[in-house]
């Protein structure tokens, strides 16, 4: 069934990729319906330690774009437009009906622009969003959730 769901979404993927008079792929665009759409996001829990999972929350459908805003605010992408990465790209089209996603702090990566790199490294407070269009500042609305994590593992409880 997986397989068949693969194939269906990459064969799918040329009809729906739009190239641009300059031979550019040209990323889909939210209809109004969609934009207008209200979406619940929540992030579980809200304070993490290092080696903890960090689980996301998602009324479907929802946005294709997600990222992860550190404390120093570097943007880790967890779902992008990739238009030349069918694989990718045919991830960022089913992520919008994703219900649940489960993030391991320890080994969690995000695509910051050199490469995938760890996202939790530093403490303080991240925020996680989910949207159609991440990556302009049109208005497209996106929705977020916050937590606090601490780069530390989490103290033995009954130690003080």
């Amino acid at each position: 069934m997986k397989l068949l769901l693969s194939a269906l979404l990459l064969g799918g993927l040329v009809a729906l990729v739009r190239v641009d008079a300059f031979g550019q792929h040209v990323k889909p665009q939210p209809s109004a319906k969609d934009v207008a759409r209200k979406v619940s996001l929540r992030c579980s829990p809200r304070k993490l330690w290092l080696g903890d999972t960090l689980t996301l929350n998602m009324s479907v459908p929802h946005g294709r774009d997600s990222a992860i805003l550190s404390p120093d605010d570097k943007f880790f992408w967890l779902r992008s437009w990739e238009p030349n990465n069918r694989e990718t790209t045919a991830q960022w089209y089913a992520f919008e009906n994703v219900r649940q996603l489960k993030i391991f702090t320890g080994e969690a990566k995000g695509s910051a622009g050199n490469g995938d790199e760890l996202i939790f490294m530093k403490t303080g407070w991240y925020s996680i969003r989910v949207s159609y269009n991440l990556e302009t500042d049109d208005g497209t609305p996106f929705n977020e959730c916050k937590v606090y994590y601490t780069h530390r593992s989490r103290p033995a409880r009954g130690r003080t």
